[in-house]
């Protein structure tokens, strides 16, 4: 059953020089200041990192004004304290969350330790320590499915990994003008990262650090974004090919994005698109989330991108795939691939020792505009709904985060019964 949202799906960050929390659309529009409610009222004097939860609709930041880790629900209120450094000498900087363990991570730059605690800021414990020599860890990432995490250092422009508890740790890179922003994207096996005084984004395949360190000039280090002003944060919308980023504007006047949140593409094919301006935005999350068709094109498609480009019947990357049931399956509408297309497989069912056809899909669950629909047909001509006829059953389904679900459903009779037995899923959009 879908679930209404409080709002549609967007961008957060944060912006250290206003010590605000700011939330946007994907293109940018309907910005807005987070107002905090609960037991504080502001962010912070100097805050860092930012990352949203999906789950429980709240949010993670770092003040290193006041040495501190906070929480938020995405609206403002609920606000709380986690987790309070004391001693000094303290710098709460990048955050990211594991939702399925229930754990919070963050780099403390100046004790030179990666921690973690649980989402309610409790047992506290170091991962790795004496994280980076030049300045400590600054931004990280987690890849939980593959056990490991990723970090940069402050001053030395070197990127790290390690096992999740802290051992096996490797120097991926070295070479960076300031690592900032370092992000993972599992499915392509791809990192992502900032160099952030050469005013670049960069991005390489985690095979060509099988062979241990490689420099930034190695020929499997490609270059997305260049002439930036000051890029920082960085975060990834793995679905539509969409990267975002923080560029605080130290520099102003020197390059592109300067104080502001800006976004390209994965394989930077398309200029950047400076989404909406602050005092120093200094990282950013992304709720991949969209209730309707427009939000959805919003976030996957340029803002010039022209009308019959953006039309729900369209197939502006010629993969055989509207634009329609792009969305509906969250696939990217610029990046020809069919390889989560519905699948047919064979299920077991009630009758002992015999077999069913089935079919798994991807579906969305908080939209206001898309119908699904299992069809079955032993002809390819005549089909029967499943909305109106019973003939399928839904045998599990499985969330994916983002507001989308796996579900799998089987016919109601055995593959022994049917000599020709044929399912499609057919998606409607509401106008």
């Amino acid at each position: 059953m879908a679930v209404a949202l409080a709002h549609a799906g967007g961008v957060y960050w944060t912006d250290r020089g206003a010590s605000q929390l700011k939330r946007m659309s994907f293109n940018g529009s309907n910005l807005v200041t987070i107002v905090l409610s609960g037991t504080v009222s502001s962010p912070g004097s100097n805050i860092r990192g930012i990352a949203f939860d999906g789950v429980s609709n709240r949010i993670f930041w770092a003040d290193n004004g006041m040495d501190r880790l906070l929480r938020a629900n995405s609206d403002g209120s609920g606000s709380t304290v986690l987790y309070t450094v004391t001693g000094g000498n303290s710098f709460p900087a990048d955050v990211r969350l594991d939702l399925g363990n229930q754990l919070f991570y963050w780099c403390d730059q100046l004790r030179n330790r990666i921690q973690r605690s649980t989402l309610g800021g409790a047992s506290v414990v170091d991962i790795i320590t004496n994280a980076a020599a030049a300045g400590g860890p600054y931004f990280m990432d987690l890849d939980v499915p593959a056990g490991k995490i990723y970090w940069g250092d402050f001053a030395g422009g070197s990127i790290f990994r390690a096992n999740l508890d802290g051992s096996a740790r490797e120097t991926l890179l070295t070479g960076n003008n300031m690592t900032r922003g370092v992000r993972l994207e599992p499915r392509e096996r791809m990192l992502y990262w900032v160099n952030r005084d050469d005013k670049k984004v960069h991005r390489c395949p985690l095979s060509a650090f099988d062979g241990g360190t490689i420099a930034l000039t190695h020929p499997a280090v490609q270059t997305l974004y260049t002439n930036l002003d000051t890029p920082h944060g960085l975060a990834l919308d793995i679905p539509a090919r969409k990267l975002y980023w923080a560029d605080t504007g130290t520099n102003p006047g020197s390059g592109e994005g300067g104080q502001a949140v800006c976004r390209g593409d994965f394989d930077g094919s398309t200029p950047l698109e400076i989404l909406a301006s602050g005092s120093e935005p200094w990282d950013v999350d992304i709720d991949l989330r969209c209730t309707n068709y427009v939000e959805w094109v919003q976030r996957c498609f340029r803002r010039d991108a022209p009308p019959e480009q953006i039309d729900p019947n369209a197939d502006p990357d010629s993969d055989g795939i509207p634009n329609a049931v792009e969305y509906a399956l969250d696939l990217s509408p610029m990046h020809a691939n069919r390889a989560e297309l519905p699948m047919s497989f064979i299920a077991a069912g009630p009758v002992s020792n015999a077999d069913y056809h089935a079919v798994n899909y991807r579906r969305r669950t908080s939209t206001s505009d898309l119908n699904y629909d299992v069809q079955v047909s032993t002809n390819l001509t005549d089909w029967a709904s499943s909305v109106t006829n019973s003939v399928m059953v839904e045998i599990q389904v499985t969330p994916l985060g983002d507001g989308m679900e796996s579900a799998s459903a089987r016919t109601l009779y055995t593959v022994s019964g049917s000599t020709n037995y044929f399912i499609r899923v057919r998606v409607t959009k509401n106008p």
